[in-house]
């Protein structure tokens, strides 16, 4: 960022910003799943597609992360950052005015790629403007609430505006926040500085790594119809290895590759990506099978089913603004291992519900202590998975953070989906009447849920070693980067 444009660096103002738009992104990740019955019937789709119109948009996010990092690393953030948010607030006008299932769709898809170049560049902003330390720690508590908050306000949002509007109205909302960061933003970010901007990564390598990142999300996505041991699966599994072994032999081969070594060899920042990895396929399976629930089970309406999620969003918002004054004070390890067991055990207790459960004893409670949870693990481990980034190379860090929680979510949800499908099925085969078997399916899915957040915390334990977060970061930044 440069240091004499005419428009001072305002931290506050650029990190309101960054995380508006970073909301806005989160929120379309579920703001569409309590109104896909109504958006079948109206615009046509089949059961089976119908599911598109969420997988479009992880599809294209995740997999267009790495180079819609690299891209705000060589263009600069803050161009990035503009042009992109221009690019979604017009997917998201052609999503609403949608007169057919194929049009919806692909504008959903166009979304995910300006948000997969929209995230990286608002977390590289919040990265150039607060030095590492307590003001970096603060501002990414902020962020890192925003995972859990804005998948929640989804729910609600897309609740609220499809029972009192209608659906439309889940896309049109983004337009005039688009607007009015599109306004403030020349007033409020300094132009950016591209003096010590890399030359551009070579082309091949771009696509055959974004390539190995969309084969694996659609193959992992469509193992729902598929199955996990259907030839189709295995061969997309095939496709997705060795389009990464291809793009992995041309990085090494690359003056300018990519994912620069430097930055792979940061230990404890790839650990930390990882364990985001793992929590993220946790979370966001959560909140689509507790909608599910309510909606199928409890028969709640699309409302009330959004503002079930709120004891979510102000837990984690709580605690992850408490995270900020307590990270480099305390071990990480201590951290990462009481959020992750916090999360498990509130998934554990998601698991014992039955068709009966009553929502203020036991459902609220346990997603409050599941967000709890997140909120003290992820914080430090966003700061550090970000930690020791130079400016340069705040965009692909923050790509690398943002890929591991799109395609976690996208990983987690299908695995689940397949699991929670079949166990359903053997117990209506078996008679047991259907919100029971429902209900099996998904207390089944938690409890696996609650095991994969279980071992992300028990890796993370023993893979970061003893270190507090900030003398983390500081350990990787001495790391050198290539020109």
């Amino acid at each position: 960022m440069s240091r004499t444009s005419s428009v001072p660096i305002r931290p506050v103002a650029i990190l309101a910003l960054a995380c508006v738009a970073q909301l806005m992104l989160i929120v379309d990740d579920t703001i569409v799943n309590v109104a896909l019955p109504t958006i079948g019937e109206e615009l046509g789709f089949s059961e089976s597609s119908l599911s598109w119109v969420v997988n479009a948009y992880f599809l294209t996010f995740g997999g267009f992360l790495l180079i819609g990092g690299r891209v705000a690393d060589r263009v600069g953030p803050r161009r990035v950052f503009l042009l992109a948010l221009a690019a979604f607030a017009l997917a998201s006008a052609a999503c609403g005015l949608a007169t057919d299932d194929v049009m919806l769709v692909v504008s959903r898809a166009i979304q995910g790629i300006a948000a997969a170049m929209l995230s990286p560049a608002a977390l590289a902003l919040i990265l150039g403007s607060h030095a590492e330390g307590p003001a970096r720690a603060r501002a990414l508590a902020v962020w890192t609430s925003l995972l859990g908050i804005g998948a929640a306000t989804g729910l609600l949002a897309g609740g609220a505006l499809t029972e009192l509007l209608d659906w439309r109205w889940i896309f049109f909302i983004n337009l005039p926040v688009a607007a009015v960061a599109l306004l403030l933003v020349p007033r409020m970010v300094p132009a950016d500085d591209l003096r010590s901007a890399r030359t551009s990564p070579n082309v091949a390598g771009a696509t055959l790594g974004t390539l190995a990142l969309l084969v694996l999300v659609f193959t992992v996505v469509e193992t729902e119809h598929a199955g996990w041991t259907s030839a189709r699966t295995l061969a997309g599994f095939g496709v997705a290895a060795l389009l990464a072994a291809l793009f992995a032999a041309g990085e090494r081969r690359s003056a300018s590759p990519l994912l620069p070594p430097a930055l792979l060899r940061r230990r404890r920042p790839m650990i930390a990506n990882g364990a985001v990895f793992l929590g993220a396929a946790g979370l966001m399976a959560m909140f689509f099978f507790q909608t599910l629930y309510l909606q199928r089970v409890l028969g709640w309406g699309a409302l009330e089913t959004g503002a079930a999620f709120l004891p979510f969003s102000i837990a984690m918002g709580t605690v992850s603004a408490l995270m900020g004054k307590v990270v480099g004070r305390v071990d990480i390890r201590v951290l990462v291992g009481a959020g992750m067991g916090a999360a498990a055990s509130g998934l554990l207790w998601m698991s014992s519900l039955t068709p009966t459960s009553d929502y203020v004893t036991h459902v609220a409670p346990s997603l409050a202590l599941t967000a709890a949870g997140l909120g003290a693990a992820f914080m430090p481990l966003m700061e550090l998975a970000t930690g020791g980034a130079e400016d340069r190379d705040g965009g692909l860090a923050s790509a690398l953070l943002t890929t591991g929680q799109q395609i976690g979510g996208a990983i987690g949800i299908a695995a689940m989906v397949t699991i929670a499908t079949a166990t359903t099925r053997d117990e209506l085969a078996a008679g047991t009447a259907p919100p029971q078997a429902l209900t099996d399916g998904f207390t089944h899915a938690f409890q696996l849920q609650a095991g994969v957040l279980a071992a992300a915390g028990v890796l993370a334990v023993l893979l970061l070693g003893r270190a507090t977060a900030r003398r983390a970061t500081a350990d990787v930044a001495d790391v050198p980067s290539p020109a």
